[in-house]
């Protein structure tokens, strides 16, 4: 059994260039905190444990989100296109509880903040599976990220 989190999108949420704007802001907070973490990791532990464009390109630099884990901790690759429009309606990324996960997580949280009603997001965990993933979230854009209601709560 995998362990998968799934978004969707509502384009027609606003106005097509409000959304566009948010898009983007989000993809860049999503990518500087990947580069960051990747960063962090490097400097403690010799490798940032993370794959992809966005794990290794400094922030602008590679439109959209593209990371995965290292090595034999990967699963499938995360994947937010260059522009809102871009995306399929709904999709998913298996992380299979991998390193990674948490940069799933967080970019999602992230972009659910940014979006709001534009983006839903579940998971096959549960919001005791979400606490670090919001407050690295929060911590990153320096305002209080919350858990989606979309999460079922915790046992």
């Amino acid at each position: 059994m995998g362990y998968s989190h799934y978004w969707s999108f509502n384009f027609k949420a606003g106005k097509a260039a409000d959304l566009e704007a948010k898009y983007q802001q989000g993809i860049l907070e999503c990518q500087k905190f990947v580069s960051k973490l990747a960063a962090d990791n490097r400097a403690a532990f010799g490798t940032s444990g993370l794959a992809g464009y966005t794990a290794h390109c400094r922030p602008g630099s590679y439109a959209g989100l593209h990371v995965n884990g290292a090595k034999d901790d990967s699963c499938e690759n995360f994947i937010m296109r260059e522009h809102f429009k871009q995306n399929d309606v709904s999709n998913f990324c298996k992380t299979g509880r991998y390193y990674y996960d948490i940069v799933v997580q967080v970019c999602l949280l992230i972009m659910k903040y940014r979006l709001g009603d534009a983006m839903t997001i579940s998971s096959d965990g549960d919001t005791s599976d979400w606490e670090e993933a919001k407050d690295l979230a929060s911590k990153s854009l320096r305002r209080k990220v919350t858990i989606p209601d979309s999460i079922r709560p915790g046992n």
